[in-house]
C-alpha cells in the first residue's frame, strides 16, 4: 500500500447522449397527468463521481495522480473517450493527446486497490517540476500544490482559492534545489 491521497467529485452531466436520448423520448410521451415525483426517481441528471488519488510512484519518485469515473444511476464502463468529454478541458486536449506515444493520459492499475484507473502518465513530472521550482526551495506542501496545479487542470481538478492563499501546512522543512533534481 502506498500513501495517498483521495478527492471526490461529482459532476452533473447535462450533455450524456444517453440522458439527451430518454429525455427527448419522455418529452416527446403524451402523459396527461404525469406524476412529478415520479418522474424525479425515473429520469434522474446523469451524474459522474470521479475519484482522484494521489499517490508517489516508487519508479519515478514523484506524485501520479490516478482516477476512475463512473456512472451514477446509469450502469456501464466510462471509457478514454468520456474522459476526454467530461474531465479533459477543450484547450488542454491536443496538448494532453500528443505527449509521448500513448498521450498523457493512460489506463493501467491502481497501485493501492488493483483497480483500473487512469493516470495522468508522471514521465515528464521531475523535469516540469524542477523547471517551476528550481529557482527556490520550497516545502513538500508548496511542491504539492504546484504539482497538483499543472496536473490537476489537465483532468479537471483544480485547487481551491482558500488553500493556495492559506498556503500548505504538510511540512516546513523546505526541499532543496539538490532534491528536486535527485527526483529524476
Amino acid at each position: 500500500t502506498c500513501p495517498s491521497l483521495r478527492i471526490t467529485r461529482y459532476m452533473d452531466v447535462l450533455t450524456d447522449p444517453i440522458y439527451l436520448d430518454r429525455h427527448e423520448a419522455y418529452m416527446t410521451q403524451e402523459d396527461e397527468d404525469p406524476d412529478s415525483e415520479e418522474l424525479i426517481r425515473s429520469n434522474p441528471k446523469p451524474q459522474l463521481q470521479v475519484d482522484y488519488d494521489i499517490v508517489l510512484s516508487p519508479t519515478y519518485q514523484v506524485p501520479v495522480l490516478y482516477f476512475a469515473l463512473r456512472w451514477l444511476h446509469q450502469n456501464g464502463p466510462v471509457g478514454l473517450d468520456a474522459v476526454y468529454q467530461y474531465l479533459v478541458p477543450e484547450q488542454y486536449q491536443t496538448q494532453v493527446k500528443s505527449v509521448g506515444v500513448m498521450g498523457g493520459i493512460s489506463l493501467g492499475y491502481h497501485p493501492d486497490s488493483g483497480t483500473p484507473a487512469f493516470f495522468v502518465h508522471p514521465c515528464n513530472t521531475a523535469d516540469a517540476m524542477a523547471q517551476v521550482a528550481d529557482a527556490q526551495s520550497i516545502t513538500p506542501g508548496t511542491y504539492l500544490l504546484i504539482w497538483l496545479g499543472l496536473v490537476g487542470h489537465c483532468v479537471n481538478l483544480h485547487i481551491p482559492r482558500e488553500l493556495v492563499a492559506s498556503g500548505p501546512a504538510l511540512s516546513n522543512d523546505p526541499l532543496d534545489k539538490k532534491t528536486l533534481k535527485n527526483e529524476k
